[in-house]
């Protein structure tokens, strides 16, 4: 929009008050709506006031339709994914060994979270940060950057492209000290897991694989 001078915005600005003030203007001189031209807020052309009013709340109910469809899509995915949870719970309460344990993780998770991938990671004194900071993004940044203490244990897919590893507290429900154990998810979409995404379900899914590993012994105590 280019520039006007003080004077003509001065005057513009009485006309948009006296508009303002008198309501009934446009009852009396209707057909000013249509003689009136403004330019199209999408095509390089003129069209009524009428048009272009009926084009803005085209626009608004597009974005308002957009905004409940994304609502009503999340509010189901979070009824699924709440419903996996509560399965995949039981399941982890059910297990009794440390395979059928890290049957339930691994399997119960990648269903949970719909991914590709769900490992559980050895001890490691390193993976201690992990826990509080998980790590979460792309998966190729987050393998480069991490490739010391992933190498050893898992292979990189070259298909994955975002992945998260939290670690988990190992010994703090049964109140040992050992070293944390991690839990790797990974995803072939790149959206899935974010760097900015909230870790609190995570920390929780965390804490409770770890309890389930306490409960049957699966690790030695250490403090290393």
């Amino acid at each position: 929009m280019s520039a006007i001078d003080p004077k003509q915005a001065e005057q513009e600005e009485l006309v948009a008050e006296w508009l303002r003030a008198t309501p009934g203007f446009f009852e009396r001189y209707a057909n000013l709506l249509n003689e009136i031209r403004l330019k199209h807020p999408h095509e390089d052309r003129a069209i009524s006031l009428q048009e272009r009013q009926m084009t803005l709340l085209r626009t608004q109910n597009q974005e308002l339709n957009r905004r409940l469809s994304e609502m009503l899509h999340f509010g189901s995915r979070n009824d699924k994914t709440q419903q996996s949870l509560v399965a995949w719970l039981l399941r982890l309460m059910r297990a009794n060994t440390k395979a059928d344990v890290e049957s339930a993780v691994t399997a119960g998770l990648a269903e949970v979270f719909e991914v590709e991938s769900a490992q559980l990671l050895s001890p490691n004194a390193a993976f201690g940060p992990w826990i509080d900071t998980p790590l979460c993004g792309s998966a190729k940044e987050l393998a480069a950057a991490s490739v010391d203490l992933l190498a050893t244990q898992v292979s990189i897919d070259p298909e994955w492209q975002s992945m998260v590893a939290i670690g988990l507290p190992l010994g703090k429900s049964i109140g040992t000290a050992q070293s944390p154990a991690v839990l790797l998810l990974a995803s072939k979409d790149e959206s899935r897991f974010t760097a900015d995404m909230g870790a609190f379900y995570l920390r929780q899914i965390a804490e409770l694989t770890a309890a389930a590993l306490d409960r049957i012994q699966a690790y030695e105590p250490s403090t290393s």
